[in-house]
């Protein structure tokens, strides 16, 4: 079974915070609201923000900002801890973070004192604890801020941020190239080649991504059968569910139900 599973869609409260120890992550273009932190423990991984890509090797660090495009690629193996919070619990910094570049997104070879107090935080810590910890490893990325210059999108980078927003809203709909570019007052080619020159796939093949991924999370945290979950992923056709699932995730969703559950 391929590591496939990656929960795109992180809670909105303000004191959301997770944190887990894995291996082998690859996930195409996303976003959220939310701050990410990856710590590298082994291996290598390439991540993309925006139009820049990053290799990060162990020890390594790196941020990636609320409403950040981004990707991960684990080209042969890789095992990190990864942090994903609410920008409130950073509200003394969060609004300078986000509002000035950074001259890279990326800490080489981390402190070992803060690379031991990312390695030992736990889901379950006290807020008061979190905070502290995520206020020290913040304050690093600080350092590497470009005050003199604040964060500009373009308009391409919108319609990318609103496709993205659009298939997740949507992912109960069949998200046809001709639907998403109606509703966001496009051509379907003019969105087709915007969205292949910035995400790097074909916009059929995201969707099919982010409905699996969707199948997955619903396969993995429900028990609602396998015939409501196609319904639900906006499938119309039960084998076309299943043929697309094999082929992104390597096993049928019962085996992944099964495998996932233990």
């Amino acid at each position: 079974m391929k590591d496939f599973f990656y929960e795109l869609k992180h809670e909105i409260t303000a004191d959301y915070f997770t944190v887990e120890e894995a291996s082998d992550l690859s996930f195409p273009m996303h976003m959220h609201r939310c701050f990410e932190i990856i710590l590298l423990l082994e291996g290598s991984m390439r991540v993309r923000i925006e139009r820049e890509e990053h290799e990060i090797l162990p020890g390594d660090m790196i941020l990636i900002k609320p409403n950040r495009l981004h990707s991960l690629e684990t080209p042969a193996h890789s095992r990190h801890k990864l942090c994903i919070f609410s920008p409130e619990l950073i509200a003394a910094v969060a609004p300078t973070l986000k509002k000035h570049p950074l001259t890279s997104p990326v800490i080489r070879r981390v402190p070992s004192p803060y690379r031991e107090l990312f390695e030992g935080i736990d889901q379950s810590a006290a807020i008061g604890g979190i905070k502290g910890f995520l206020y020290c490893v913040c304050d690093l990325f600080c350092g590497q801020l470009d005050m003199g210059r604040e964060e500009e999108a373009t308009g391409k980078d919108h319609l990318i941020r609103d496709t993205l927003r659009y298939v997740e809203e949507n992912v109960h709909a069949p998200c046809s190239l001709t639907a998403i570019a109606e509703a966001l007052g496009y051509s379907d080619s003019y969105l087709s080649r915007a969205f292949g020159e910035a995400v790097g796939i074909p916009l059929s093949a995201y969707v099919r991504q982010v409905k699996i991924n969707r199948a997955c999370y619903l396969l993995k945290n429900t028990r609602k059968s396998v015939t409501d979950i196609v319904s639900q992923c906006g499938y119309t056709s039960v084998a076309t569910f299943n043929h697309n699932f094999h082929e992104l995730v390597g096993c049928s969703p019962t085996a992944y139900r099964k495998q996932s559950n233990g």
